[in-house]
């Protein structure tokens, strides 16, 4: 018996990949949101639902997202239009749909994500704690022309965004994320509404606030953070480490140490530390682990029993903060964050929620992957497994539209011409520019 087309086009098993590829992509539900959000109103002549698959799937590493996206457009469709009007289309409407879009495929992993292999990785942690999160940022420099709106750190290339997040160790994905220029303090960029009761967060030190961690012990959630060497605490009182522990009461961490009456035991301190900001004070705990090899004392903050977390134990915890490095990672390496080339804010906001979407179809991947028996040790390999696969999922989203050779023909041509085009104008502005400068000098 032969298949027809549309009957090949829907996955045989109920949550499969496909499956959740399809209803996260689901015409209908892209555009109920998009009526809402007003992003109908700015485009009535486009195909929504496609406009939005087009731009997720805009994975190549080649620098010109949005040309990417342009491509799988008129690929998807059959629609050409120009570069200026393409990217027009790129609106705060359409950023605020994307990110809400980036929103429901975080929720869809963690709907078919099993919580098993946490509890079994992490252990303890996931016993005694809600959660666990890690709030870290990463840059992106950007064109010149979006210093109005995003100022970087650095006079050559004046304009750059920061992507902030809290992500959940559970799934590695974002319970919070923002964008903002790249000159913008990481602690000013913290969403305090996620330290909530019963949840561990662990910070860098671009994080240090002592009244955010006051508040936070007053609620019963929990912080793990390093210590900036000019923050100095008094001493409440010695747990472990050798010395006068009566002398070391009252006592700043550093006096203790250059006068001798406080230092390690074993490789280690543990102490109880007075934190006060603005009126507020809290007692917290200050572990210090001596590195073997070079000595020098790592100093962290917390307020995690140590019924829970030896000293050796809460840095070894504190190491836990690398999970969020694989998502930056995974953005830039596999899934072409840094490929971005757009400049305006509404462009750039959609075109990283972009990668957000994909990164959690990476992650329903490897889910699927490991239904069916295979392990995956590393993530990255299913981001670039997701990249590889675009043209497959290019074809099957195809499929149902029934083309002949001769429409193939037709859109494969039109491309091509897009991008020769294109390519012809960059070509000629550098050698006019290139022209212009012949006889000036250096």
């Amino acid at each position: 018996m032969t298949t027809t087309t549309s009957e090949s086009t829907v996955p045989r098993s109920q949550h499969s990949f496909l499956w959740q590829f399809n209803k996260l992509f689901e015409p209908a539900a892209i555009v109920k949101a998009a009526i809402s959000l007003g992003v109908i109103k700015r485009h009535r002549k486009i195909d929504l639902a496609e406009l939005v698959k087009a731009t997720v799937l805009a994975l190549s590493p080649i620098p010109g997202t949005q040309t990417s996206a342009l491509t799988n457009y008129s690929l998807l469709t059959g629609h050409f239009v120009a570069h200026s009007s393409f990217y027009d289309r790129f609106t705060p409407e359409f950023a605020h749909l994307l990110k809400q879009l980036a929103d429901r495929a975080i929720l869809a992993v963690r709907e078919a994500a099993p919580e098993d292999p946490f509890l079994q990785k992490y252990g303890v942690l996931f016993e005694q704690f809600a959660d666990v999160r890690i709030a870290d940022s990463t840059s992106k420099l950007l064109k010149k022309l979006a210093k109005g709106w995003a100022r970087s750190t650095s006079k050559k290339r004046p304009a750059g965004i920061k992507l902030h997040a809290v992500i959940s160790l559970r799934d590695g994905l974002p319970v919070e994320d923002t964008i903002t220029e790249q000159r913008t303090h990481d602690t000013k960029a913290f969403a305090e509404q996620t330290l909530l009761p019963d949840t561990l967060s662990l910070f860098d030190l671009g994080y240090l606030d002592v009244e955010r961690f006051i508040d936070a012990d007053g609620i019963d959630a929990y912080f793990l953070t390093r210590k900036k060497s000019p923050h100095d605490p008094v001493i409440v009182r010695v747990h472990h480490g050798k010395g006068s522990r009566i002398a070391c009461r009252d006592s700043t961490i550093s006096q203790a140490l250059a006068d001798g009456i406080l230092v390690t035991e074993g490789g280690a301190i543990d102490l109880d530390v007075r934190l006060v900001a603005n009126g507020k004070e809290a007692v917290v705990r200050a572990v210090a682990v001596e590195d073997t090899e070079t000595r020098e004392l790592h100093w962290y903050l917390t307020n995690v029993s140590r019924d829970l977390l030896e000293p050796q134990e809460v840095a070894d915890a504190y190491r836990l903060r690398w999970y969020i490095e694989l998502l930056w990672k995974q953005l830039k390496s596999g899934l072409g964050l840094e490929a971005i080339l757009a400049w305006r804010e509404e462009a750039v906001v959609a075109l990283v929620y972009a990668k957000v979407v994909a990164l959690c179809l990476a992650r329903l991947l490897e889910l699927e992957l490991e239904k069916r028996g295979v392990e995956v040790t590393a993530q990255l390999a299913m981001v670039l497994a997701l990249a590889r696969s675009v043209p497959l999922l290019m074809s099957y989203s195809l499929m149902g539209q029934h083309l002949t050779m001769a429409q193939f023909e037709e859109r494969l041509m039109r491309i091509a011409e897009m991008q020769a085009k294109s390519r012809n104008r960059r070509r000629e502005a550098t050698k006019r520019k290139r022209e212009q400068g012949i006889g000036r000098g250096g």
